[in-house]
C-alpha cells in the first residue's frame, strides 16, 4: 500500500515538470546570479554599486524565487491544465518541504556570500556550488520524482564546477560563468522539454456542434 501511495506521489510530482517550465525559470534564476556575480566582479566591493549589491543580494534572491513560482503557476494555468488537466499536489507536507528547500538555500546562498569575502581564491567556491546545485538535483528532482533529465544537468553541474575551479578567472566573473552555463543548459533542457509537451498534447478541439 505505501509503495503505491509512494508511486503515484511521484506520478503527481512527475507532471508539475512535464511542461519544463520548472526549468525555464530555474534558467533565468541561474542567469540572473550570473549577472550579480559579473556585475559585483566589474565595480568592486568598494564601490558605491558593489555595496548596494552585497546588501540586496538576499532580497533579490528571496523576489526572484516569488516572481518564479508566480511566473510557473500562470504559465501553467494557460499552457498545461487546458491540455492535460490540473493536479492537486500542495499537500500541507509538501508545502512544508517546499518552505524549507526555500529557506536552506537562502541560508547555503548566504553561507557562500559570506565565504566568498573570506576567500582570496575562488577556486573551492565555485566547485563547493557545483556540488550543491548537483546534490539539491539528485536528490530533490531525481529521487523525489525520478525525473531522469536533472541527473544529466547534476552531472554538468559537477563538471562545471570542478572545471572552472581550476580556470583562473577572477572571483565574480567565475561564479558568472558556472551560474550563466547552468542557466544556459536550464533553458536548453526547459525549451526542449516544453517543445515535446506542446507536440505531443495540442490543445483540444471544441465541438462546434455542441
Amino acid at each position: 500500500m505505501n509503495s503505491n501511495s509512494t508511486e503515484v506521489e511521484r506520478r503527481i510530482k512527475r507532471y508539475w515538470y512535464i511542461d519544463g517550465f520548472g526549468e525555464l525559470m530555474a534558467g533565468g534564476m541561474f542567469l540572473l546570479l550570473a549577472l550579480y556575480f559579473s556585475a559585483q566582479q566589474y565595480f568592486g566591493d568598494q564601490s558605491s554599486v558593489g555595496v548596494i549589491l552585497q546588501s540586496s543580494f538576499v532580497l533579490i534572491l528571496i523576489g526572484g524565487l516569488a516572481i518564479t513560482r508566480r511566473l510557473i503557476n500562470t504559465l501553467k494555468m494557460r499552457v498545461t491544465y487546458p491540455r492535460t488537466g490540473y493536479v492537486e499536489y500542495e499537500q500541507k507536507s509538501e508545502m512544508q518541504r517546499r518552505l524549507l528547500a526555500i529557506v536552506v538555500a537562502m541560508v547555503v546562498a548566504v553561507i557562500t556570500v559570506l565565504i566568498s569575502r573570506r576567500i582570496n581564491r575562488i577556486d573551492s567556491l565555485v566547485a563547493m556550488s557545483g556540488v550543491l546545485v548537483a546534490i539539491v538535483l539528485v536528490v530533490k528532482q531525481g529521487w523525489s520524482a525520478k525525473v531522469l533529465r536533472f541527473y544529466l544537468l547534476s552531472l554538468i553541474s559537477l563538471l562545471l564546477g570542478i572545471l572552472l575551479s581550476i580556470s583562473g578567472l577572477p572571483r565574480g566573473y567565475n561564479l558568472g560563468t558556472f551560474y550563466g552555463l547552468m542557466g544556459t543548459a536550464f533553458v536548453i533542457s526547459g525549451t526542449l522539454t516544453l517543445i515535446r509537451y506542446l507536440h505531443d498534447n495540442p490543445l483540444p478541439v471544441e465541438d462546434k456542434n455542441g
